[in-house]
This record gives C-alpha cells, structure tokens and sequence, in this order.
C-alpha cells in the first residue's frame, strides 16, 4: 500500500527512500512547476516526513534487515519556500482525492499559520471530513506549530510555558480541526542542560510549539500526540529560543542543498504526524478489508497519556495529548496481561448496538488488590453539512456509547439502553437504576461527570475513554450500547462505525488473556 504525502515534495532518490517510491505515481500541484523534486532548503521538508514514516524511531536502533512498512506516495504542492500558494485548498483536497483514487491515507504535515475559527467549519476541514466519509480515507493532519518569535513574545510579556499556550492565538491550526481525521500534536523528546542552555519542559511533556486543543465546538483535539521534539532556552535572561540536535528527532535529509543525509536540526508536528501515519499504515495492512473508522478507533485505543496524566487526567491534559502517545504493538500484539476486543457495523438513527463482555470469576476474585483497565473507544463517520454550528447539528447522524453500571444485568441494561435510544422516557423506572455503582470513566458523556472536568467526549467522532478500578470490584459482565441519534438527515442514512474494547491488568504478572478470551463469545444485539 501508498500513503500519499501531500508536502513540498520528496528527493525521491535519497538512498533511504528510494525504494519506497514508485515514481511512475509522484505528482506536482504546483502551479508553473512539474517538478516532485523537495527544493525546500534546510534539508527539504516532505523529504524528512517521508523518512517520518518509513522510520519513525529513526535509524539508529533498525534491525537488520529492516523491511519497510508501505510505499511513499509523492504529492507535491509546496513551493520551493514550503509555501502553500493554492488559493483554494479545499479543491485541492479534492483534486488529489480524484486523481489518487487508490490511496486511502494521507499525509498532511501542513496547515495553516494562524488558529483555526471557532463559528462554522472551514471549507478546508469540511471538505476533508467529506471525503474522509464518501471514499472511506484516512487524513493525519499535523496540529501546527508556534514560531520561536510568538513565544519569545509571549516569555517577555511574562507568560511561562506552559500557561502561554492557553492562549487563543495557540490552539489548532486549520485544517486540523476536521472532525473524521487525526490530528497530531507534539510532545519533548529529551532533556538538555549546559551552563548557558536548559530545554524547555521535560521529557514527555508539550512542546513548546505544539498548538493545543480542545478543537471546534468543544470536540477532543488533537487526538493524540507523538514526539516531536523541543526547544531550548538561554539562562541569560533574555529568552533566546532555539532548536538543538539532543531535543530533536533524526530525520531523513534531502542532499539537494548539501548537507548530510540524516539530522537532528528540525522538529515539529510537521514530523510527528507521519509517525502516526506509519501505525495507520500497518494497521491498515492488517485489517485491509475493513474501513478507516477501525484504523482510527485502534490508534486511540492503543494510546496512552504521558506521565502522572494517564491516572488522573485533567481537561488540560487532553487539551494537550488528546488520548496520548499510541502503541501500535498494544493493539496488534495481545499480552497475558492485556487483551483488546473489536467490532465494526453499521447504524441509523434511533437504533443501536448491545454488545457484552464477560469477566471471569478468577479474576474478580482475586485476593489481592490488582488494578485493572478498562478502555473503550468508538469511531464513526457521517454525511456533514458545513454551514452547521455545533458538533451534533454538523453531523448528519451521530453515534455515542454507554455502558451497564456495575452489577447490573444484561437484560436490565437492555430494557434501560432500548429505552433511551427510543426516547420513550416514561415506559421505564430509571430510579430502578441508582442501586449500581457505575463506573467511573475519566472523561464521561458529559462535561461535568468525568474526572476530567470541561470536557465531554460525545463532541467528538472518535469517543474514547477509560476507567482504572480493582479487581475485586469488577462485575461479572460489562455491557456496551451503541446508539445512533438524529442529525440533519432525515432519510437516517447508515453510519459506519468501528468499536474496540481492551482489559489489562496493571503492575502485574497475573495473565488475564487466556480466562477472558475463552470465556468469551462476543455477539451482537441489535
């Protein structure tokens, strides 16, 4: 398979890359210039988001032979100043979806240099977010980044990193706001410190650069986040800001302008995002038959929020990391200690999915205190309509999950989620419901019901959450709806969705997989 890099282009005959690009594919946009070549000085710039992909750990740790993960697909649209001098963008996106027809992941380590509006939808993001639905593609879209002017700026207005990225002028860039696509913030990759030098934040927390979320309407953005690298700043007082090979990633190089093929001189989300279009690559290569709603669940099911954030998240951790930093190997490699369910379908409006889990005795009868977590995650995609305001009005139809509370039994939820999805809200006793527990999800269906405050994830197309809680108290089966509310269609067009589910025990050798997985037979109500 290709992913297709929408950039300035790529030295298409690097020795790392060249087979990984089938020239007869590459393609300019540019206007008055046929050339895919990367003439962009510096070492190129969609030369080093190719080498993103195909080497996302870079190559000092490749094993041998290293067998490379997809094809590069070379869409040039950035001139020579990596400038993008289209005056629509939104028929730009078009035209390449056209003409690429057979490419089903995009890379976009572009945006624009201001924040996105916060009233209607770009035509840029909408149109992405059409496309993204009618041809089942996938967009990784970079977050943006701050210049080193901006936040010199903001240091000496006596802001501190990182409370100046709460300002408006720092939050997502166009069009990474788009609902169906993932967008990619960046995170440090290392510490520095000398006598005259010190990094800007530690290791694994934001880069100084990295615009931040939530996105439009309130919806969970960026959706996760990846390293990037950092800044350093000078100790002398006079806030001078600077990049740094032991804060920057290694990166492929183009030679076209001299220079050394491989660097430590750049960061960025520009370079963040094709790492995660490397796990959407391998992902789609395993799952080829299904569609891109899977791919999307599967990143954010596998991600993880950095440092203490993972276990008492806030609404400014998700502001930041999205649902955080993805592993391809746990979602594609179960453990003893980890197993991940997964279902896609299809719903309208006014219906929806029962699924249930069951969870065996040994280990809800564990003598000791284990933690266990349970994470969920749904995506779905729809028919949008641009000139809408809000989230659940842009959507032509909109899915959220919910889960019984704990004890509760599967006919029970049954009656109860059927209900809610009929809005027939007298013909049941919700009361009969406040003898269960419920469980206590870190971001929850509603903004003030969570552990994270402010945020709700039902804004978003891709909802995940998770809660941490003893063994002991896990009940014998969690069961999960799938509902479809109204939009703006009114002919309740299906919507495509993809559902995963994962287990894992914390800071233990107890082996969960085997129990669970026999004692499960995972099956669909409708």
């Amino acid at each position: 398979m290709e992913v297709g890099v929408i950039d300035s282009g790529i030295m298409e005959n690097h020795k790392y890359l060249t087979q990984a690009i089938k020239k007869q594919h590459s393609q300019s946009y540019v206007h008055s210039d046929s050339s895919t070549a990367d003439s962009v000085k510096g070492g190129g710039h969609g030369t080093k988001v190719a080498g993103a992909i195909l080497y996302p750990n870079g190559l000092a740790n490749l094993t041998t032979p290293y067998q490379l993960p997809c094809f590069i697909r070379n869409i040039r649209v950035l001139d020579s100043n990596n400038s993008l001098i289209h005056n629509y963008p939104a028929e730009l996106m078009i035209k390449i979806s056209n003409n690429n027809s057979d490419c089903k992941i995009f890379n976009l380590s572009i945006c624009s240099n201001a924040p996105h509006k916060t009233g209607h939808m770009s035509s840029w993001a909408a149109i992405i977010d059409k496309l993204s639905y009618e041809k089942d593609l996938l967009f990784l879209i970079s977050a943006g980044n701050i210049s080193t002017f901006d936040i010199k700026h903001f240091l000496n207005q006596g802001a501190t990193y990182p409370q100046y990225l709460e300002e408006k002028y720092c939050r997502l860039a166009n069009p990474s706001q788009s609902i169906f696509s993932l967008s990619v913030g960046s995170i440090n990759i290392n510490n520095y410190e000398d006598v005259n030098w010190t990094s800007i934040g530690g290791i694994g927390e934001v880069s100084p650069f990295s615009r931040i979320g939530t996105g439009i309407w309130g919806g969970i953005k960026p959706d996760v986040v990846e390293h990037g690298g950092g800044f350093i700043i000078s100790k002398n007082g006079n806030n001078q800001i600077r990049e740094h090979e032991s804060t920057s990633p290694e990166l492929i190089r183009s030679t076209l302008h001299g220079g050394s093929a491989l660097g430590r001189d750049s960061v960025g989300t520009s370079f963040t995002t094709p790492k995660v279009s490397y796990i959407a690559a391998m992902l789609k290569q395993l799952y080829p038959d299904e569609d891109n709603n899977l791919i999307r669940a599967f990143i954010a099911q596998g991600a993880r929020l950095p440092n203490e954030h993972f276990r008492n998240p806030s609404k400014t951790s998700i502001r930041y990391f999205g649902y955080g930093l993805p592993s391809l190997e746990r979602v594609t490699k179960n453990s003893e200690h980890r197993i991940t369910f997964y279902n896609t379908g299809k719903l309208k409006a006014e219906e929806g999915h029962l699924y249930s889990l069951s969870i065996p005795e040994e280990i809800r009868g564990q003598g000791d205190e284990y933690d266990i977590l349970i994470e969920i995650t749904l995506a779905f995609s729809t028919k949008v309509r641009r000139t809408r305001q809000k989230t659940k009005s842009y959507l032509a139809t909109w899915l959220d999950w919910s889960t019984s509370k704990i004890g509760e039994s599967f006919e029970e939820f049954k009656e109860y989620a059927l209900k809610e999805i009929e809005e027939s809200k007298t013909d049941y006793d919700k009361d009969a419901r406040k003898v269960f527990d419920t469980f206590k999800w870190m971001i929850n269906d509603r903004s003030d019901h969570g552990s994270v405050q402010g945020i709700s994830r039902t804004n978003s197309s891709l909802q995940k959450d998770w809660t941490i809680m003893k063994s002991y108290e896990l009940p014998n089966e969690l069961n999960i709806a799938v509902r479809g509310h109204k939009g703006w269609d009114k002919n309740k067009s299906e919507v495509p969705y993809a559902l995963t589910v994962s287990i894992e025990i914390l800071g233990s050798d107890i082996p969960i997989y085997e129990s669970i997985k026999i004692e499960n037979e995972v099956e669909i109500e409708v």
